[in-house]
């Protein structure tokens, strides 16, 4: 199956649906993409994702000579079969075919189909992976070393750790911060200690940030034009400015320059990621007693049971704190 194999129109992925280059046997899969994308907002990098998945699953479809308006769950099956001889992970096939599930959904409310054929199959068991997080005493050293730092790619990196940790941001989030989303005033610009940020699907949720952060952002403030100076007038908007083409920090940048602290710092570069330090940011705050609820709000999740994942960190604390205080363990 070529589409698994080799994916399908890796190199032509511009950032609108509209001006995806479809054949007219894929009407339907550009109707989906234009829908998601004007009616839920989704961010480029997903509509990505579903281009990908679907023009695989159309691919298969194609092989075996029938359409989406005439597959039942047996081919579906048997999608999920070839993409597994494929070795592609039970992870993976899970995701690619919430994404025909939602698909078929679509095509249901368009009066395409009347049954959505993904209702019925059986999907591949998979494990979920718990997050990997850093300990609160790492993300100290972390920070502490980080804090030794004066030079102005140290004061920048220094910032982007605090308010990440700070907040539970998401890197794409992070990294495309505007100016005018945490400062206000004219001349004098303030830090916020709260604000705006638009995170999945366009939806906005509030940042609450401690002061500790909020004076690494305000002394990163203060040498933050050392990364504006001849560069595009992008670098000029976005808060965590740079010389790429996008005129803010990128995410593998941020990435790269994580794992290189790391390793002076002596912490294994192969457990801190940006993503990791979202992840530490909900599971220290849950093992410190916030309230799920709460965690779900900050970390802008739309379903509780996505946050309900760091739960093993509470489990863990009580686990210690049955063995520290119950008699029998002493």
């Amino acid at each position: 199956m070529p589409g698994i194999a080799n994916p399908l129109f890796a190199g032509s992925i511009p950032a609108l649906a509209s001006n995806l280059f479809f054949s007219n046997d894929m009407q339907y899969i550009e109707q989906y993409l234009e829908m998601m994308l004007a009616e839920r907002g989704i961010a480029k990098n997903s509509l990505i994702s579903y281009k990908r998945d679907l023009l695989d699953y159309q691919q298969f479809l194609s092989d075996i000579k029938i359409t989406e308006l005439t597959s039942s769950s047996d081919d579906i099956d048997q999608y999920i079969q070839l993409l597994s001889s494929n070795g592609i992970s039970a992870r993976s096939i899970n995701r690619k075919i919430s994404t025909l599930k939602s698909y078929y959904n679509f095509l249901i409310s368009e009066s395409y189909i009347d049954n959505n054929p993904t209702l019925i199959v059986d999907l591949p068991k998979f494990n979920n992976k718990l997050p990997s997080i850093l300990s609160i005493e790492d993300i100290k050293i972390l920070l502490d070393f980080c804090n030794q730092d004066l030079s102005p790619e140290g004061i920048r990196l220094c910032a982007m750790i605090h308010l990440i940790y700070a907040s539970g941001l998401r890197v794409s989030e992070l990294v495309s911060l505007k100016l005018t989303d945490i400062f206000s005033g004219y001349k004098n610009l303030e830090a916020r200690s709260t604000f705006l940020v638009k995170g999945k699907g366009g939806k906005e949720r509030l940042v609450v940030i401690n002061d500790k952060a909020r004076l690494a952002i305000e002394e990163y403030l203060k040498i933050r034009d050392v990364f504006c100076k001849n560069k595009s007038p992008l670098s000029k908007i976005y808060f965590f400015s740079s010389i790429s083409s996008a005129g803010h920090m990128t995410r593998q940048n941020f990435s790269g320059l994580l794992k290189q602290i790391s390793i002076k710092a002596g912490i294994d570069p192969n457990n801190i990621s940006p993503h990791i330090l979202r992840h530490s940011f909900a599971s220290h705050l849950l093992e410190n007693g916030a309230d799920l609820r709460v965690i779900q709000e900050l970390l802008g999740h739309s379903d509780i049971s996505t946050t309900q994942i760091y739960t093993h960190v509470q489990t863990k604390h009580l686990k210690q704190t049955l063995q520290d205080c119950h008699p029998l363990e002493k």
